[in-house]
Formats: C-alpha cells, structure tokens, sequence
C-alpha cells in the first residue's frame, strides 16, 4: 500500500470551504478533486465516498472552528454567550470561510436526510450540554431553570445563523445582545 500523499485535514478545509460556497448537492467529486489537487481514488481510499468527505469535514469544522473555550473565560454568563454566538462571524474572517456556521450551514441544505438531521440533533445536544455546564458553574440556578434556559439558548442558536446571512454584522451583533439580555434575565429571577 503506498503512503497518503496529502494532508487529510487540508483537503477537509478545502471541502469545507466549497460545499460551503456551492452547497454539498451542488459540488461534484470533479470539483473536489480540482479544488483539493487528490485524485478521486485517493480520495474514495480516504473517506469512502462524497458523504464520507462531508461527515469527516463536520467532524473537522466542529473541531477546530468552534470556539467551545470562550464559554469557560472569566466574564459573565451574558458576556460569554455573546462572545461565542458572534464567533461565527470571527471565524468566517480568520479562516476565509462564509459567515455563519458551517454545520448549520449544511443541515439547512440536507435537513431531509436521516443522516444529516441526525448529526445536526447530536451537534445541538452537544450545544445544550455546553450551555448547561455554563449555567451550572456560573449561577446558583435550580436544575430544571438550567435546562430551560440551556434550551432556549440552543434555540436561540439556529435562529442566530439565520442572522449572519440577513443582517450586517452589527445589525446582528446588535440583535444577538437584545436576545442574550432576555434569556439571561431569567439568571436573574
């Protein structure tokens, strides 16, 4: 067997980057091949198919793009949501990506598919967990406030990176500060 001749995380940025700008339905294995310079075979070696290179580009973009560390800064809850939901514009800036979020991104696109609306719920979970734990170490709420709001801050996430699409980037800023003020008037009761 001859060794990998490419980085696998670079070709998965590359695909992040073009099923982004034209939509996964929209790109062919011909333009994955172009933009990422790897052969198809290597790249059906690799990830078995074009549905393989879009899990492994998910998993990858959850990973390295998400910014999880700015929910445990030292600042306050309200401060901490707004840094991470306005992130997503950060990231489109630092990484040459469009605004938003990629996962959104693509389960707006392939909600129809078990697969994807089944990786977009895990990702979601994963959001609420992340919301939770917040909750948990930064207020002195009761367990069930705690999952109420961890739920609508989830909620309040979908409805987000609609946002970056429709507004500028301090329209949304701005809307997104409104929002967090709402909910975490609740930390407050």
């Amino acid at each position: 067997m001859r060794p990998k001749e490419f980085n696998r995380n670079n070709v998965l940025e590359k695909c992040i980057i073009l099923f982004w700008e034209e939509g996964y339905n929209g790109t062919g294995i011909q333009e994955i091949v172009d933009r990422t310079n790897v052969n198809r075979y290597s790249l059906y070696d690799e990830f078995g198919n074009k549905k393989g290179i879009l899990l492994a580009s998910l998993k990858l973009y959850r990973n390295r793009h998400i910014n999880w560390e700015l929910l445990s800064q030292s600042l306050s809850i309200e401060e901490l949501l707004f840094k991470f939901y306005t992130s997503f514009f950060n990231s489109s800036k630092y990484n040459n990506h469009p605004i938003g979020c990629y996962i959104s991104s693509m389960a707006m696109e392939l909600r129809e598919t078990n697969e994807m609306q089944s990786y977009f719920n895990m990702y979601l979970d994963l959001l609420n967990d992340r919301f939770e734990q917040l909750l948990k170490e930064k207020s002195t709420l009761s367990i069930d406030k705690i999952k109420i709001i961890s739920q609508q801050l989830t909620t309040f996430y979908c409805t987000s990176m609609g946002m970056y699409v429709i507004f500028s980037q301090k329209e949304a800023e701005s809307y997104i500060q409104s929002n967090l003020k709402l909910i975490t008037k609740c930390l407050n009761k």
